[in-house]
This record gives structure tokens, C-alpha cells and sequence, in this order.
């Protein structure tokens, strides 16, 4: 009975994994496919997502236009690809700020003295008390509203989180052996930030740093649904689906492609960011699952 159930355990957590590792390469493919399109957008949209035709309001999906046309008249299909590239872009605005600004904070706050330490984290807790849209959209009303104003306050909302997990991970990692060694062999600290202690404390930030990328979509969509972030008439989902909603009881399927387009990016975000943390995971307690084997033999 006992190796019945085993098999049986065995198997199911088989097909758990193969089922994870389609769902990662589905998601790998979507967000891949979207890139693309969006970097390509001026060879393959089949119209300018600007350009207005009043007399063709509201027009079904279909026919010369394969996702219809919104209430000015504009190819959907052609917004959504040119949306996109706006997309990305903020995403790597964002992300790429909490990182640039993250990162050393984080460094700063767990191979510092203690009394750098606390200062530094006190200040990560200090921003972190606020709700990350809200600060986001209080920093983006205080300095006007544009895609990298407002990608910039979505960074530095991040930052504290990221500075937070770097120093955590920077504490663990700075009593090792090889830091030890480096330090006794006269490394200079920038050194051996760099080369010892970073790339062995960074596992948790990459992971975050991912499911960030999900958060960034769905911050930029309410930043320009609100009128802070892309301003129109240049495409943005967040733009696209504001006008949308301001026409649901007349046209109500208008809604449908930027709100589902929205939820896709970001699933498909969260799901590589989950198979990313499991594979880390799994690195990460390889060693210790070897050493445990040694030693009980």
C-alpha cells in the first residue's frame, strides 16, 4: 500500500512540475510575443494609432479592422500594439529606478555600521508606510503628469522594498567564509560589495524585482486611467481603457481588449516571476540538501 501511494505521489508531483514548467514557457511565449510586436509596432500595426475617422465610430471586430475601432474613430488593434511598447517602456523605467536606487540603499543598510543600518532601514519604513499607488500618485500630481515622471514615483515606491531585501540578504551573507577571506586579503570594500557579497544576496531582489514588473503594468494602467501617467493621444492601455469606460453603455465590448490584454501581461509577469523564484529556491537549498546527505553517511 505504502508504495502504491508513493508512485502515485511521485507521479502526481511529476505532473505538477511538467504542468509548471508549460505554464512558465506559455507565459515566457505571450510576454515574448508582446515585446516583439511592441518593438516592431511600426512595421505591423496596420494603421497609425492616432489617426481619426469620425464616420467609422464603434465598428465591430472585423474586416479592415480586426479588433474594431473606438469612439474616435482609431484602430483598437493598432493602439494595443503601440500601448504596448509604452507598457514596457514604463515597466523598465520602474523597475529599473527601484533598482538603481534600491540596491545601494540595501547595501548601505546591511554592510554599513549599525548606526547606518538603522538610519537606513527607519527610512525604508518611513516610505513603506504609505500605500504604493497613492504615493505614486501624489508624487506624479506634485511634479506633472508624464510617462517618466510618473514610471520614476512608481520606482522610488519600490526602492525601500528592494533596499529591505538586500540588506537582509547582504547580513547573511557578509559573516561568510569567502567574505571573511576577501576582507583578510585586502580587498577594498567596493570590491568586495561587487564581486562577494552582491551576486550571493541579490537571489531575493531578482525575484522581486520580477513581481514587480507585474505591479509596474498594473500602476501604469491606473496612473494613465486616471490622466497621470501617458497623456493623450498617444496609445496606453490605461488611456485606452479610461475612454473605453466612458462609452460602456453605449459600447460596451470596448472595454474588453485593453482589460483583458492588462490582465494577460500581468499573469503571465506573475508566473515567470514565480517560476524564477522556484528555481532560485532550488539552488539556493541544493548545498544544503547536499550537506545533509554527507552527513548522514
Amino acid at each position: 500500500m505504502s508504495t502504491v501511494t508513493l508512485a502515485a505521489g511521485t507521479r502526481s508531483t511529476g505532473d505538477t512540475r511538467r504542468r509548471s514548467r508549460a505554464g512558465f514557457w506559455l507565459a515566457l511565449a505571450i510576454l515574448g510575443t508582446l515585446i516583439v510586436l511592441a518593438a516592431l509596432a511600426p512595421l505591423v500595426t496596420p494603421y497609425s494609432p492616432t489617426d481619426q475617422d469620425l464616420t467609422n465610430r464603434f465598428a465591430g471586430p472585423g474586416g479592415a479592422h480586426l479588433l474594431g475601432t473606438d469612439s474616435y474613430g482609431r484602430d483598437v488593434l493598432s493602439r494595443l500594439i503601440w500601448g504596448g511598447r509604452s507598457s514596457f517602456v514604463a515597466v523598465t523605467i520602474a523597475v529599473g529606478v527601484g533598482l538603481t536606487v534600491g540596491l545601494p540603499w540595501g547595501l548601505g543598510a546591511g554592510y554599513g555600521p549599525a548606526w547606518l543600518r538603522m538610519l537606513l532601514l527607519r527610512a525604508a519604513d518611513a516610505f513603506l508606510a504609505f500605500p504604493a499607488l497613492v504615493l505614486a500618485v501624489a508624487i506624479t500630481g506634485v511634479l506633472g503628469p508624464d510617462l517618466v515622471t510618473a514610471m520614476c514615483a512608481v520606482g522610488i515606491v519600490f526602492a525601500p522594498v528592494i533596499a529591505r531585501l538586500t540588506a537582509g540578504g547582504v547580513a547573511q551573507v557578509r559573516r561568510s567564509e569567502y567574505v571573511l577571506g576577501a576582507q583578510l586579503a585586502g580587498c577594498p570594500t567596493h570590491v568586495t560589495l561587487l564581486r562577494h557579497v552582491l551576486p550571493n544576496a541579490v537571489g531575493p531582489v531578482i525575484v522581486q524585482a520580477t513581481l514587480f514588473s507585474g505591479l509596474a503594468f498594473i500602476i501604469e494602467a491606473a496612473l494613465s486611467f486616471i490622466g497621470l501617467g501617458i497623456q493623450p493621444p498617444t496609445p496606453s492601455w490605461g488611456g485606452d481603457l479610461n475612454n473605453a469606460y466612458q462609452h460602456i453603455l453605449s459600447a460596451p465590448n470596448q472595454v474588453l481588449a485593453p482589460g483583458v490584454l492588462i490582465a494577460i501581461v500581468v499573469m503571465a509577469t506573475y508566473r515567470i516571476g514565480d517560476e524564477v523564484r522556484d528555481r532560485l529556491s532550488g539552488l539556493g537549498s541544493a548545498p544544503a540538501a547536499e550537506q545533509s546527505r554527507r552527513k548522514s553517511e
